[in-house]
């Protein structure tokens, strides 16, 4: 079964996702496109700033970047904001639902699905189903030594205000035993507002904070809560 024909009926496994991240098409069309976006970046007038990740060189990695989420440039600033060791490991959570070609009959999704792989190592999850094999997948590439970026909310918020984190991530944090990064994202809404495609001038600014490990005897809500206060404290000090 090929990727395509995989990622048709469910969220693909670490192995062949990784297969996909190596192809040399992909990363020529990961060059080019990244050189298209940098053009578009200057010519909208466009910029970001980042804080903290200066923290990151002293984490081990891999990592867990869990973010508040507003808009689709949203993954692009923090990947292009990452530390360069550690943008070049990192992959992307993205909703299956959203970017996957369910049936196989889609063109469009499927050129879309493969570009936010190319651009950030994308890859589907699943929201709506059974996350099992989701969470088993992320942990997978953990184990591989690739950091995660994820959306706990479990979509883009449509008013700026952070909503409720998932438990998923709890999970994933607990099992890896890896720590999670909290990151707060604020401006996407306005460069890149809901059903847009091209971006607004603006600038968008990223916080990073104090890792977050899961400790002995702490519950998944427990964690999650924790995750998520830090998010929002970022959120209250911009």
């Amino acid at each position: 079964m090929t990727y395509q024909e995989q990622s048709a009926k469910s969220p693909p496994i670490a192995e062949a996702i990784l297969k996909q991240f190596r192809s040399p098409a992909l990363r020529c069309c990961r060059f080019c496109i990244l050189l298209v976006l940098r053009i578009v970046k200057i010519a909208c007038r466009v910029k970001w700033e980042s804080c903290g990740k200066d923290l990151l060189a002293t984490i081990e990695s891999p990592v867990i970047f869990a973010s508040n989420h507003q808009s689709h440039v949203d993954t692009h600033v923090i990947m292009h904001t990452l530390p360069k060791h550690y943008r070049s490991r990192t992959a992307v959570a993205a909703a299956f639902d959203h970017f996957a070609d369910h049936d196989g009959s889609s063109i469009k999704k499927r050129i879309i699905q493969y570009f936010v792989a190319a651009i950030w190592h994308a890859f589907s999850i699943e929201r709506i189903k059974s996350p099992i094999r989701s969470i088993r997948i992320m942990q997978d590439l953990l184990q591989r030594g690739w950091s995660i970026v994820i959306y706990p909310e479990g979509t883009r918020s449509r008013t700026g205000e952070i909503a409720t984190f998932k438990g998923g991530l709890a999970v994933i944090a607990k099992k890896s035993e890896r720590p999670v990064v909290p990151i707060y994202v604020h401006g996407g809404l306005q460069v890149l507002p809901e059903a847009t495609y091209i971006p607004r001038a603006g600038c968008v600014k990223i916080s990073y904070g104090n890792p977050l490990h899961f400790q002995h005897g702490e519950s998944s809500s427990e964690f999650m809560k924790r995750v998520e206060n830090a998010v929002k404290e970022m959120a209250n000090t911009r």
